[in-house]
């Protein structure tokens, strides 16, 4: 592994391959190192987390979208590809199937309804 250092001679990258960049061999025992690998590693489970829960986010705001859009009349749902309708039902069956054993809250729902037909 190689390293890159800033002014202050602080890690701010590393490398499998040297290059200009990460011209330094790292010491891969020092704890310089195995902190800031660690610290890395945080904060890439930190980020992947909070994009899987802006992921579920996303999908019940484009489930609401679509929705919206089929009951407005601009599109209709047999527009949408064969895998997204089956993907929507899909999921609108198992959240039916939970809000009945009321195992989920849907405060945003105000009439407790999924329209995609």
């Amino acid at each position: 592994m190689y390293i890159k250092r800033n002014n202050c001679g602080k890690i701010i990258g590393v490398s499998e391959t040297q290059s200009d960049a990460f011209p330094e061999l790292a010491d891969d025992r020092s704890e310089e190192f195995l902190n800031y690998v660690k610290c890395e590693a945080c904060k890439a489970t930190v980020t992947a987390s909070a994009l899987q829960n802006t992921d579920t986010e996303l999908v019940r705001v484009l489930e609401d979208v679509i929705d919206l859009l089929t009951q407005k009349g601009l599109i209709h749902f047999t527009d949408l590809p064969k895998a997204a309708q089956q993907k929507l039902l899909t999921r609108q069956t198992l959240r039916e199937n939970h809000r009945s054993l009321n195992l989920i809250s849907d405060e945003d729902d105000e009439d407790n309804t999924l329209r995609f037909l």
